[in-house]
């Protein structure tokens, strides 16, 4: 079959992605409009790559949308993916893995942290607004992907009763991505005096001797925070 037409989308990803990092040089803010171009550009970018796939996916069963979702049903959290059903968190939880699968590298660094950080801000403004059951995202989390860790995180900062000590140390020790580990900082830092003595321990624990790689800024500063305060 002819894929000609999908280049051609593949590069009005390119253009669509270079103006937004050309507005985002000169808007530290970019704010949620910038981010739904931000995806739309690089979802087009991986379009040569992706829609042979996706059309497979969407041909199955239930469709490719909601797939996130049944995972998180499936692996005993009914209740969250009901509440999160047809809202944009799981399409943007999506957006995010193919964009993090695809878009590797530090050239693309910035598109990744951009659509992260909004997936973690309306997920926690979403919490604040819903109730959550707090051992459906503790006992989620263990096994979800990165994005829905990512999600979870992100429900985590709207609504502090879904903050478990267990989980940060698990995003802090062996976080599936260097963002992930550093919402779980935040988290730490922020919620540290809530938790028992023995769980603030095995938290401090897991901060101290945290994988930070080459990282020298913002995780490397909520560790010493953290460390300081102790």
């Amino acid at each position: 079959m002819n894929r000609w037409w999908l280049w051609a989308v593949g590069g009005v990803g390119v253009v669509i992605l270079g103006m937004a990092g050309w507005k985002t040089f000169f808007s530290p803010d970019p704010g949620a409009a910038l981010i739904v171009v931000v995806i739309t550009g690089a979802l087009l970018l991986i379009s040569p790559f992706l829609l042979p796939h996706l059309e497979a996916l969407m041909i199955s069963a239930d469709g490719f949308e909601l797939r996130l979702v049944r995972q998180m049903a499936r692996h005993g959290a009914p209740e969250t993916a009901r509440l999160l059903n047809n809202t944009e968190l799981a399409e943007i939880a999506e957006a995010y893995g193919v964009i993090h699968t695809q878009l590797v590298g530090g050239t693309f660094y910035t598109v990744r942290k951009q659509v992260q950080d909004h997936l973690v801000t309306r997920a926690a403004a979403f919490a604040s607004q819903r109730t959550f059951n707090p051992d459906e995202i503790k006992a989620l989390f263990p096994t979800a992907s990165g994005p829905v860790r990512v999600l979870l995180l992100g429900l985590m900062q709207g609504d502090p009763r879904l903050v478990d000590a267990a989980t940060l140390t698990e995003a802090i020790t062996v976080p599936v991505t260097a963002n992930e580990q550093y919402q779980a900082l935040v988290l730490a830092e922020t919620n540290l005096r809530r938790f028992t003595e023995a769980e603030r321990a095995t938290l401090l624990a897991a901060v101290a001797s945290a994988d930070l790689g080459n990282d020298d800024s913002d995780r490397r500063k909520i560790v010493d925070r953290i460390k300081a305060a102790e």
